[in-house]
């Protein structure tokens, strides 16, 4: 049970006990001196590092702990001391107040309840603190660092404390009896620290969902996100944004009538609200996204269908079908004025700079699209950070990915988009409706302001292609002409998925697929795939109508969490609309695991629909075997402790490992074929899924490795003296049978079969720390 700081504080402590005017002084107390340390983009974040740091505990009332390594911050339990803990930080350099000013303290403890911040005097020093001669805490609370997670910063926005240069004392505390401990200065790469935004504060931007409509009563089609990002352009992580609908008139209301729901940001900085059901007044009105310490707030238009006068008897206004199609490149490639008789078609990035002029050209090929095209993205995967981003204009076709250069490319027309604030391996989405008007080809160029290198995949790059995602609407008709004369029903900005105003009296009609209908999981159903991964299937869904048979050209949205563990379509999408084939089968495209572990579901419904599909996916962390004792001489017999490469090969291929990690004795003695084939294919040479497959190139011979056993893991042949050299195979390998030489011998390339064999040869070389010449 949860202790009274105040009561428990009052009859214990000494004389000097100014420090609990704040009643939750009951802590173990720390103490932070700061200097001034600054990033080298001047337009970017600076830095305040802790140059000192102590811990003093109420039962040591006279003892100075300036030395420990890390910080205990406590409230008083019967068994316990009290606590508080202070930070002091010296803040210089400035030249306007700052737009933003957060402390992060690495967390080694993992807490629902966090730890409280407060302002203090700064006439103290390390060495001589105390508990006794620690400064008395100010009586507001500047801000509450809630959910510690262990081994990471926890981040408070301390703004409203820091307002410029000079130094700055926050007191830490806690209303919990368990210990809440975090790194201290002597922890070099943890510190705790001060962010200083020295450029342009934090925005909420509203980023989907807005311009909605919908019927009186019923629910928004798409949620409301709103995007927070710093003033680098940065995503903002883990900070929490309120979405508030009017109090009065036409409004909507949350999950379970809230009109005020508080979401965190997730890694990219995106907020997204939970179902949204409009009220029964009819209007337009405004939902306001906001968070602490950013300017706003964000914005979004929505509109409950309305209905004024007589009731009218108008013919049924459908819904239109929204359907998305996704295009891959077809062609692109750099062009250089620094070069400009060079072709880079062929490169796995596309550039952009301001100087050297680097532009790039790209191409695509819409087909078989049906409707008006109602809204075009350009999806970029960036390798680089920029708060000037790319610029995209129209360029004729005209051109080969294998030939052109900067001296022949065709010129640029009318620019049709702009993606600022592009961040390093995320999606970049660009507006470039202006640019596409149906099915034919399309060619974009990009450019940019920023004197720096750009650098985004190019379609080389097989997972993170540029794509272009194209939405359009078939079946819309305009809202009806009542025979009596209401006011017409309200005409709500464009959204993304173009709905169809609707008078509230008038029910809309049924989507292709009708009432009733059932989707059901095909493909895909049940998954599992390391983190960060592509899983192998995509997902599919067949629609079937009440009385059977199937519903072709129908949407069907595949909606995964919004929050991990989860997963992400193309272009870090959580959701994405797909339409049934003459089958009634709607295919997702691949869906990537996200960063954390865990299972969860993903949904495939359709309006209409009596049962939603459900995919079970989970997210695996990697599992990596680190082994030795790998192979022995031909005719060694096997003991306790020597040749025990067959057992130690069944245990780690056991545990179905993502990844080997060889940690010695991994040699079969003289390198040669026979040795290969008798002694390491048969034990290590099963290791398909975390070794390399290729041919052994040896001393004496080269030959393919057995036809019924894979190859040999990324090691090598020993050297002269019987050393195991550390090899780089499987990054290396050019062609099966291809061999490199050292200083003392041969040493064989493999060719990597998948991405975990990779990861074990990276790991190797970190091991053994040697390399081939």
């Amino acid at each position: 049970m949860m202790s009274d700081p105040a009561s428990t504080t009052s009859a214990t402590a000494p004389p000097r006990r100014r420090l609990l005017r704040a009643a939750v002084l009951t802590a173990v107390s720390a103490l932070l001196v700061g200097t001034w340390v600054t990033i080298s983009d001047a337009a970017g974040p600076l830095t305040v590092k802790a140059s000192a740091d102590a811990t003093v505990v109420s039962d040591q009332p006279d003892a100075n702990q300036g030395a420990l390594t890390d910080l205990t911050v406590r409230a008083a339990s019967a068994d316990k001391p009290t606590a508080v803990a202070y930070l002091k930080f010296v803040v210089s350099g400035l030249t306007a107040a700052p737009a933003g000013v957060q402390l992060q303290l690495f967390s080694y403890a993992q807490s629902s309840t966090g730890v409280q911040i407060w302002t203090a005097p700064s006439d103290w020093t390390e060495p001589a603190i105390t508990w006794n001669t620690a400064p008395p805490a100010g009586t507001a609370m500047v801000a509450n660092m809630a959910n510690l997670t262990v081994n990471a910063y926890a981040t408070a926005d301390v703004s409203a404390a820091v307002t410029g240069n000079g130094t700055y004392t926050f007191v830490v505390t806690t209303t919990s009896t368990v210990s809440k401990k975090f790194a201290s200065r002597e922890v070099a790469a943890t510190p705790p620290q001060l962010v200083i935004n020295t450029g342009t504060p934090a925005t909420v931007a509203a980023t989907a969902g807005s311009g909605q409509s919908t019927a009186p009563g019923t629910a928004f089609a798409a949620p409301l996100v709103a995007t927070v990002t710093d003033g680098a352009g940065a995503p903002v992580t883990n900070l929490p944004v309120t979405f508030t609908t009017p109090a009065a008139g036409a409004s909507a209301a949350f999950t379970g009538g809230a009109t005020a729901v508080s979401v965190t940001t997730d890694a990219s900085g995106r907020a997204t609200a939970p179902a949204l059901t409009a009220n029964a007044v009819a209007g337009t009105y405004t939902v306001t996204a906001a968070a602490e310490g950013t300017t706003g707030p964000a914005a979004f238009t929505l509109t409950n269908g309305t209905v004024t006068g007589p009731s009218p008897s108008p013919s049924p206004s459908p819904t239109g079908t929204v359907t998305t199609y996704t295009f891959k490149a077809t062609a692109d490639a750099s062009l250089r004025s620094d070069q400009p008789d060079t072709n880079f078609g062929a490169d796995y990035v596309l550039n952009t700079n301001a100087a050297p002029v680097i532009t790039s050209l790209l191409r695509f090929a819409p087909a078989g699209m049906t409707g008006t095209v109602t809204s075009a993205t350009l999806q970029l995967y960036s390798f680089s950070t920029s708060t000037l981003g790319v610029q995209v204009f129209t360029a004729p076709a005209s051109w080969t990915e294998s030939a052109v250069t900067y001296a022949t490319a065709p010129a640029m027309g009318a620019q049709v988009g702009s993606g600022p604030n592009i961040t390093v391996n995320t999606w970049a989405s660009i507006d470039v409706t202006a640019a596409v008007t149906g099915n034919g080809t399309v060619g974009l160029g990009l450019t940019t302001a920023r004197v720096g290198t750009n650098k985004v995949a190019s379609r080389e790059s097989a997972s993170t292609p540029p794509t272009l995602v194209v939405k359009t609407v078939t079946g819309a008709s305009p809202s009806p002409s009542p025979s009596a004369s209401p006011s017409p029903s309200a005409s709500p900005s464009p959204s993304a998925s173009p709905v169809v105003s609707e008078s509230a009296s008038v029910s809309p009609t049924p989507s292709p697929g009708g009432t009733g209908t059932t989707v059901t999981a095909m493909g895909g159903a049940v998954q599992t795939v390391m983190v960060g991964r592509t899983f192998a299937s995509a997902l599919s869904a067949r629609v079937t109508r009440p009385g059977g048979g199937t519903v072709a050209n129908l949407p069907v949205t595949f909606t995964a969490p919004a929050t991990d563990p989860t997963a992400t379509f193309p272009g870090g999408a959580h959701e994405v609309t797909v339409t049934t084939d003459g089958g009634g089968v709607a295919t997702s495209p691949p869906l990537q695991a996200g960063p954390r572990s865990g299972t969860y579901a993903v949904t495939a419904t359709t309006d209409g629909a009596a049962q939603a599909a459900a995919f079970s996916l989970t997210n695996t962390d990697p599992t990596i075997v680190a082994a030795g004792d790998m192979a022995c001489p031909i005719g060694k017999t096997p003991s306790v402790t020597t040749c025990q490469q067959m057992a130690t090969s069944d245990l780690a291929l056991s545990l179905h490992p993502d990844a080997v990690l060889p940690l010695g004795d991994d040699q079969y003695e003289k390198g040669t074929l026979e040795e290969f084939q008798q002694m390491y294919a048969p034990s290590w040479g099963a290791s398909t899924r975390s070794a390399a497959r290729c041919r052994a190139t040896t001393n004496t011979g080269t030959s393919a490795a057995p036809s019924n056993r894979p190859a040999a893991p990324a090691t090598s042949p020993t050297s002269a003296t019987g050393r195991t050299r550390s090899t780089r195979a499987a990054r290396r390998c050019a062609s099966p049978g291809t061999a490199g030489t050292s200083a003392t011998g041969t040493w064989s390339r493999w060719t990597a079969s998948a991405a975990s064999s990779a990861d074990a040869t990276r790991a190797t070389r970190s091991i053994s720390g040697s390399s081939p010449t």
